[in-house]
Protein backbone atom coordinates (compact mmCIF):
# COMPACT_ATOMS: atom_id res chain seq x y z
CA UNK A 1 0.00 0.00 0.00
CA UNK A 2 1.53 3.51 -1.16
CA UNK A 3 2.27 5.93 1.35
CA UNK A 4 -1.02 8.70 1.56
CA UNK A 5 -0.59 12.23 0.15
CA UNK A 6 0.80 14.79 2.68
CA UNK A 7 0.57 18.88 2.56
CA UNK A 8 3.94 20.12 3.57
CA UNK A 9 4.01 23.40 5.00
CA UNK A 10 6.82 26.07 3.43
CA UNK A 11 5.23 28.59 5.43
CA UNK A 12 8.08 30.43 7.60
CA UNK A 13 6.76 30.09 10.90
CA UNK A 14 5.94 26.58 9.75
CA UNK A 15 8.49 25.29 7.25
CA UNK A 16 8.77 21.35 6.92
CA UNK A 17 5.97 20.82 9.28
CA UNK A 18 3.95 17.60 7.35
CA UNK A 19 0.14 16.86 7.52
CA UNK A 20 -0.86 13.27 5.98
CA UNK A 21 -4.07 13.33 4.63
CA UNK A 22 -5.54 10.17 5.75
CA UNK A 23 -9.33 10.22 5.84
CA UNK A 24 -12.12 10.83 2.96
CA UNK A 25 -12.69 14.20 3.93
CA UNK A 26 -10.12 16.64 5.91
CA UNK A 27 -11.18 20.17 7.20
CA UNK A 28 -8.53 23.01 7.04
CA UNK A 29 -9.12 26.29 9.42
CA UNK A 30 -8.20 28.57 12.40
CA UNK A 31 -10.85 27.01 14.83
CA UNK A 32 -10.34 23.66 16.95
CA UNK A 33 -12.65 20.78 15.74
CA UNK A 34 -10.90 21.07 11.98
CA UNK A 35 -8.76 17.81 11.26
CA UNK A 36 -5.75 20.47 10.41
CA UNK A 37 -5.85 22.91 12.57
CA UNK A 38 -3.48 26.21 11.59
CA UNK A 39 -3.89 29.16 13.86
CA UNK A 40 -2.99 31.87 11.59
CA UNK A 41 -5.29 34.61 11.66
CA UNK A 42 -4.99 34.80 7.92
CA UNK A 43 -7.15 31.80 7.73
CA UNK A 44 -11.25 31.29 8.46
CA UNK A 45 -12.20 29.10 11.16
CA UNK A 46 -13.16 26.55 8.54
CA UNK A 47 -11.33 27.60 5.78
CA UNK A 48 -11.22 24.25 3.32
CA UNK A 49 -12.05 21.27 2.37
CA UNK A 50 -9.76 18.16 0.96
CA UNK A 51 -12.02 15.51 -0.37
CA UNK A 52 -10.60 12.44 -1.69
CA UNK A 53 -13.09 10.26 -4.34
CA UNK A 54 -12.86 7.83 -7.37
CA UNK A 55 -12.56 8.90 -10.61
CA UNK A 56 -12.08 6.71 -13.63
CA UNK A 57 -11.16 3.96 -11.17
CA UNK A 58 -8.20 6.19 -9.71
CA UNK A 59 -8.27 8.42 -6.67
CA UNK A 60 -8.23 11.95 -6.66
CA UNK A 61 -8.10 14.91 -4.53
CA UNK A 62 -10.47 17.81 -4.44
CA UNK A 63 -9.78 20.99 -2.92
CA UNK A 64 -12.64 23.06 -1.74
CA UNK A 65 -13.13 26.88 -0.46
CA UNK A 66 -15.46 27.31 2.17
CA UNK A 67 -16.22 30.66 1.20
CA UNK A 68 -12.99 31.91 3.21
CA UNK A 69 -12.38 35.61 3.94
CA UNK A 70 -9.08 35.40 2.32
CA UNK A 71 -9.11 32.79 -0.17
CA UNK A 72 -7.41 29.60 -1.32
CA UNK A 73 -5.26 29.70 -4.25
CA UNK A 74 -3.52 26.52 -6.13
CA UNK A 75 -0.54 28.19 -8.43
CA UNK A 76 -0.92 31.26 -7.03
CA UNK A 77 -4.74 31.29 -8.95
CA UNK A 78 -8.12 31.66 -6.86
CA UNK A 79 -10.40 28.84 -6.63
CA UNK A 80 -13.46 27.45 -4.95
CA UNK A 81 -12.93 23.80 -5.83
CA UNK A 82 -10.18 22.37 -7.93
CA UNK A 83 -8.61 18.83 -8.51
CA UNK A 84 -5.02 18.90 -6.55
CA UNK A 85 -2.09 17.65 -8.68
CA UNK A 86 1.53 16.45 -7.45
CA UNK A 87 3.52 19.43 -6.29
CA UNK A 88 0.95 22.11 -6.73
CA UNK A 89 1.23 24.78 -4.11
CA UNK A 90 -1.67 25.87 -2.41
CA UNK A 91 -1.95 28.98 -0.52
CA UNK A 92 -4.99 29.50 2.48
CA UNK A 93 -5.14 32.69 3.58
CA UNK A 94 -1.31 33.26 3.98
CA UNK A 95 0.09 30.22 4.54
CA UNK A 96 1.44 28.49 1.65
CA UNK A 97 1.41 24.57 1.65
CA UNK A 98 3.04 22.24 -1.05
CA UNK A 99 0.60 18.98 -2.30
CA UNK A 100 2.86 15.61 -2.27
CA UNK A 101 1.54 12.61 -4.07
CA UNK A 102 2.32 9.82 -5.37
CA UNK A 103 -0.38 9.85 -8.37
CA UNK A 104 -2.48 6.46 -8.22
CA UNK A 105 -1.58 5.91 -4.40
CA UNK A 106 -4.09 3.89 -2.46
CA UNK A 107 -4.72 5.11 0.93
CA UNK A 108 -5.95 4.39 4.16
CA UNK A 109 -8.85 5.58 6.06
CA UNK A 110 -8.10 6.99 9.22
CA UNK A 111 -8.41 9.73 11.92
CA UNK A 112 -5.80 12.63 13.06
CA UNK A 113 -6.38 16.25 14.25
CA UNK A 114 -3.80 18.26 14.44
CA UNK A 115 -3.42 21.75 16.44
CA UNK A 116 -1.03 24.66 15.68
CA UNK A 117 -0.77 27.73 17.54
CA UNK A 118 1.74 30.05 15.27
CA UNK A 119 0.97 33.09 17.19
CA UNK A 120 3.96 32.31 19.83
CA UNK A 121 6.46 31.71 17.36
CA UNK A 122 9.39 34.11 16.57
CA UNK A 123 9.38 35.13 12.74
CA UNK A 124 7.00 37.01 11.16
CA UNK A 125 8.17 36.48 7.82
CA UNK A 126 7.08 34.72 5.26
CA UNK A 127 7.45 32.88 1.67
CA UNK A 128 4.14 34.38 0.41
CA UNK A 129 3.98 37.86 -1.02
CA UNK A 130 1.82 40.09 0.11
CA UNK A 131 -1.47 40.15 -0.61
CA UNK A 132 -0.79 44.17 -2.21
CA UNK A 133 1.14 42.55 -4.39
CA UNK A 134 -1.59 41.08 -6.62
CA UNK A 135 -2.75 44.62 -7.27
CA UNK A 136 -2.12 45.15 -10.45
CA UNK A 137 -1.21 48.79 -9.83
CA UNK A 138 0.85 48.44 -7.22
CA UNK A 139 3.99 49.23 -9.07
CA UNK A 140 2.78 52.81 -10.14
CA UNK A 141 3.05 55.08 -6.99
CA UNK A 142 5.93 54.61 -4.60
CA UNK A 143 4.97 56.54 -1.26
CA UNK A 144 8.08 56.83 -0.26
CA UNK A 145 9.29 58.39 -3.98
CA UNK A 146 7.00 60.84 -3.85
CA UNK A 147 7.54 61.88 -0.81
CA UNK A 148 11.51 62.49 -1.22
CA UNK A 149 10.41 64.12 -4.69
CA UNK A 150 8.44 66.82 -2.70
CA UNK A 151 11.19 67.54 0.13
CA UNK A 152 14.12 67.78 -2.56
CA UNK A 153 11.33 70.00 -4.52
CA UNK A 154 11.23 72.19 -1.67
CA UNK A 155 14.37 72.07 -1.04
CA UNK A 156 15.28 73.67 -4.56
CA UNK A 157 12.53 75.95 -3.93
CA UNK A 158 13.84 77.85 -0.99
CA UNK A 159 17.43 77.82 -2.57
CA UNK A 160 15.97 79.03 -5.30
CA UNK A 161 14.43 82.11 -3.02
CA UNK A 162 17.71 82.25 -0.95
CA UNK A 163 19.32 83.55 -4.32
CA UNK A 164 16.77 85.74 -5.33
CA UNK A 165 17.14 87.33 -2.20
CA UNK A 166 21.09 87.48 -2.43
CA UNK A 167 20.66 88.99 -5.81
CA UNK A 168 18.28 91.46 -4.78
CA UNK A 169 19.70 92.99 -1.77
CA UNK A 170 23.65 93.07 -4.51
CA UNK A 171 21.03 95.08 -6.61
CA UNK A 172 19.66 97.18 -3.88
CA UNK A 173 22.93 97.82 -2.15
CA UNK A 174 24.51 98.40 -5.79
CA UNK A 175 22.28 101.04 -6.44
CA UNK A 176 22.56 102.41 -3.20
CA UNK A 177 25.64 103.29 -3.14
Amino acid sequence: MADNPKLTVLYEKLRGKVFELNKDQMSIGRRDGNDIVIKDASLSGHHADILRVERDGKTVYILRDNDSTNGTRINNLPITEQELKNSDIILFGGVEVLFDSNDGAETQVGSTTVTIDISQLDSNTSTVPRMSSLDPFAGTVDKKNVMFQRLMLGVYVLLAVGILGVIGFLIYYIMNM
